[in-house]
């Protein structure tokens, strides 16, 4: 079977993945715009295996009325092997406000003792707590404690308050995950520097592979390209931005690597055919690759789902939706770009080697 796709008017095929990317940035700083998670934010999540809960708006609701949350996510999900209910919500704002107060008195510990003594006054105060002590270390343990005691607080109200109202029984298994405010900044910060790390490595590497710049930069622009989809396309699926997702997209970076050095290989390197032969031959090579990996990336989906992994079904989805964005920036963006490069450079594009 032999494709023709760039034997017309091949540019025109670059406005294509012109206009989505417009439409993915649009997404992800319009509407609905992209969302951090927990990983990122801080806050709590709980996971519920039951199928009593079985109303997002309601759990909301509740929680929110009789709990005293502010900002609650709640996801259910269902499957042929169960059901579970995942509930994120954010620190009230004295826990949040307190954990401030206690950082800032630790790295002031030393240098300026009193003023570590006020911020942890007024960190106990906002938790309701008189201090125990004048002495900073005493009181930097006490204010630690209180910090993790109202936390748990909050955290076994949302329970007795989704027990209550839901008539859940009393063996129902809850799971408790809690990340600081200040550790999701954290990973936040290392995941953008990984992230610029991994583009700029893969900048120099390719450019050293083929030592032309325009094949370099088009290779880059289709792995900024699949990222851009894959965490659109997401977003755009009520997903927010996760550690996994970060861990999906430098998967995803691999994978856009290998399809575009196999087009810019056949396409600058081989002389066996015309460019442009050589061109709709690799496109039929580059699909058969990448529906095989999409069909891989299908089923984990389908089993994560089913299992309720939810790791692995955000890490799949998101390498998916990655994958068709790489469909469009390969074939659409990158091949173009090389004929055109091709064409300026060599004249004939019907021309054997």
């Amino acid at each position: 079977m032999a494709f023709k796709l760039y034997d017309k008017n091949y540019k025109r095929l670059m406005i294509i993945p012109a206009v989505l990317a417009v439409v993915f940035l649009a997404i992800l700083f319009v509407f609905p715009r992209v969302s951090l998670g927990l990983d990122f934010m801080g806050g709590t999540r709980i996971i519920v295996n039951t199928d009593l809960l079985n109303d997002e708006k309601a759990v909301s609701d509740v929680l929110v009325s009789q709990a005293g949350l502010s900002e609650v996510k709640v996801a259910m999900v269902t499957s042929p092997l169960g059901s579970s209910t995942r509930i994120e919500y954010a620190e009230p704002k004295n826990v949040a406000d307190a954990r401030v107060l206690l950082d800032k008195a630790i790295v002031t510990k030393d240098s300026a003792p009193s003023l570590s003594v006020e911020n942890l006054t007024a960190a106990l105060v906002l938790l309701g707590k008189a201090p125990a002590s004048e002495d900073v270390s005493e009181l930097i343990m006490q204010t630690a404690q209180a910090v993790n005691e109202e936390s748990q607080r909050v955290s076994t109200k949302v329970r007795d308050t989704l027990t209550t109202n839901f008539n859940l029984p009393a063996n129902t298994p809850f799971t408790t995950e809690e990340v600081a405010p200040n550790v999701g900044k954290d990973f936040l910060g290392n995941a953008f520097m990984v992230a610029v790390a991994s583009i700029v490595l893969l900048t120099i590497v390719i450019f050293i592979f083929f030592r032309e710049v325009i094949p370099s930069l088009a290779i880059v622009e289709a792995a900024l390209f699949d990222m851009l989809a894959a965490v659109a396309l997401s977003t755009l699926f009520g997903f927010s931005f996760t550690l996994s997702m970060v861990a999906a997209l430098l998967m995803l970076v691999g994978f856009s690597v290998d399809t575009d050095i196999l087009l810019t290989t056949r396409l600058l390197k081989r002389k066996d055919k015309s460019v442009l032969e050589r061109a709709n031959d690799t496109l039929l090579t580059g699909l058969t690759v990448t529906s095989t990996v999409m069909g891989a990336t299908i089923v984990m989906l389908v089993v994560s789902y089913l299992a309720q992994i939810n790791i692995i079904f955000e890490i799949s989805a998101v390498v998916l939706f990655g994958q068709i964005g790489d469909l469009i920036a390969t074939w659409l963006t990158n091949a173009p770009i090389l004929l055109w490069y091709w064409e300026k450079k060599h004249g004939n594009l019907h021309t054997d080697g």
